[in-house]
């Protein structure tokens, strides 16, 4: 052998050289098991031990096979089973699915700007449980190396304990709570009946704000007090559930109200005759409009609303002048401004009876205030907004009321807005829509004349209740005027409205309430209960004796 040939690797030398992926690909999975417990015990994932189990029997494989081929095909295993692992830990997670969040990020549509994901992702990132992931991978790579035996034991008894001491998964609900039985009751309704008023009943025009991302969470959250502003409404709904998670859909449950609450996925599906609520109030003598705090462009909101709901086409925002923008750019106007535009039309049109459909997302986690530098939004700004739009809507109430006309308003959120996330879902994430996003504040008022002189508050409705009571309320106050001797006491009206149990879905995901807790299903897995923390905590919803006017 001359000077300038190497000599011959040995097998000691053959067995470092070949052994370098498979030992940093055993750190790595010793370190994923560490990691994957770690997030179980805290609640943050629920184990799958058998596909657990599946994946570990190839990673042992792999290392059983890994110094008998070559060192590219090595790399490749190695990387696609730690894909497979993280694919794993993000399903056991209650993350959004990867397609999903593909979609919204990739669709210029969609698609928030730069500086609401660092944003997001700045308020998202939990710094504690990165620097304890960096030590556990720290001590994985020492002691794996000096003692891998023991090491590979004791990773797999904590992942064992993890998924034992976990919440049993894999329920089935009894009768009465079963979600089969939820929308078997829910089709056997009866749509709500829309009387055509006679020419001497007094008319009145039914305003609806829907509201994006405010729920009684939220208003906890935040640090607001709404308890003076609904006192000054006629009915107020403290179990009411917004059966969804998001906008549009929120939207088309409203517009399809008359009948029972229906499936996520039939939403888009075409309704029976009777259950659009803008056809029955156009056939109940209505001329009806739509009015939006924004274009409505977003998602083709405006389009599918008109597809899909039978609304109206929007009025539009020509005129007006943006006070916010929206997470993704776009401007937002002012809600008194905006219903304003609106109410002008509608004094205009002469119409002896008018609803509209009017909503607004100027509460929206990532709304900015238009001309002054973006600032991370916090529970502090969406509480400034969050006071800005009820003094806005106390104006236009006063508005309307100056007129002299009368007003049948319906205060309802779309869902709440997360303002603070907890171990399943991170701030302004409403992918599952927890009790904290999906149980919202509803407000009934009646413009013109207090409804009862002589109450010392709303009636407070503390049933549970969903889309269908609103239908049914002004259907009520059709058949009984409110503005005339035919109305019918607060109380008796209550008694009357439909009772609707809790259920709130997305396209993936649905949580129900069953006996005292919830349960909640993800990415069409089965039902399991859903941990306490996710509910509501105590005191988030004040007690019925809270909402007392100011002069009472």
């Amino acid at each position: 052998m001359t000077d300038g040939e190497s000599a011959p690797a040995g097998p000691e030398q053959e067995w470092a050289a070949e052994s370098g992926v498979a030992l940093l690909f055993g750190i790595f999975w010793y370190w994923y098991l560490l990691v994957a417990a770690g997030l179980s015990f805290s609640g943050y994932i629920v184990l799958n031990i058998f596909f657990t189990g599946a994946l570990a029997l190839l990673v042992h494989l792999y290392n059983f096979f890994a110094l008998s081929r070559g060192r590219l095909l090595r790399g490749f295993t190695a990387a696609v089973l730690a894909v497979l692992a993280l694919a794993l830990l993000w399903r056991e997670s209650f993350l959004a699915p990867v397609t999903t969040l593909a979609s919204f990020l990739l669709d210029p549509e969609t698609r928030p700007t730069a500086r609401y994901l660092l944003d997001f992702i700045r308020h998202s990132l939990n710094i504690p449980m990165c620097a304890a992931g960096a030590v556990l991978f720290a001590a994985a790579y020492f002691v794996r190396r000096r003692k891998p035996l023991l090491f590979a034991v004791a990773a797999y008894f904590l992942l064992f304990g993890a998924w034992i001491m976990q919440p049993k998964q894999h329920i089935v609900p009894g009768e009465a709570s079963s979600p089969e039985d939820f929308y078997r009751r829910e089709r056997a309704r009866p749509a709500v009946d829309f009387p055509r008023p006679g020419a001497a009943s007094p008319a009145f025009d039914v305003i609806i704000l829907h509201i994006c991302s405010l729920s009684w969470a939220d208003i906890k959250d935040s640090g607001a007090d709404l308890v003076p502003f609904f006192s000054r409404f006629d009915y107020v709904f403290t179990d009411f559930s917004a059966a969804s998670g998001y906008s549009l859909p929120a939207s088309l449950r409203v517009m399809k109200s008359p009948c029972g609450q229906v499936p996520h996925w039939q939403l888009n599906e075409p309704a029976a005759p009777g259950c659009y609520l803008f056809d029955d109030l156009r056939n109940s003598g209505f001329k009806t409009y739509t009015m939006f705090s924004n274009k409505g462009k977003y998602q083709d909101f405006d389009l599918n609303l008109e597809k899909y709901g039978h609304a109206d086409a929007p009025l539009g925002v020509d005129g007006l002048s943006p006070v916010y923008k929206m997470f993704d750019g776009e401007p937002l106007y002012a809600d008194d401004a905006a219903l304003h535009k609106f109410w002008t039309a509608r004094q205009a049109s002469k119409a002896p009876r008018a609803a509209v459909y009017y909503n607004t997302v100027n509460l929206h986690i990532g709304t900015f205030k238009a001309g002054v530098p973006y600032a991370a939004d916090s529970p502090a700004h969406y509480r400034e907004r969050l006071a800005a739009m009820t003094a806005q809507f106390e104006a236009f109430f006063s508005e309307v009321e100056s007129s002299g006309r009368r007003a049948v308003v319906i205060f309802v959120p779309e869902h709440g807005a997360a303002l603070i996330g907890n171990k399943m879902q991170a701030r302004d994430v409403r992918n599952i829509p927890l009790p904290p996003i999906s149980i919202v504040p509803v407000a009934v008022k009646l413009i013109w004349k207090p409804f009862y002189p002589a109450a010392s508050g709303p009636q407070v409705i503390t049933r549970p209740a969903s889309l269908q009571a609103l239908a049914w309320l002004i259907a009520e106050f059709l058949r009984h005027n409110p503005y005339s001797g035919d109305a019918r006491k607060p109380g008796v009206v209550a008694a009357d409205i439909p009772v609707t149990e809790f259920l709130a879905e997305n396209g993936d995901s649905a949580v129900m309430r069953s006996g005292l807790g919830y349960i909640y299903r993800q990415q069409g897995r089965d039902w399991s209960p859903l941990p306490s923390y996710a509910g509501l905590p105590p005191g988030t919803i004040p007690e019925p004796g809270a909402f007392r006017r100011a002069d009472k």
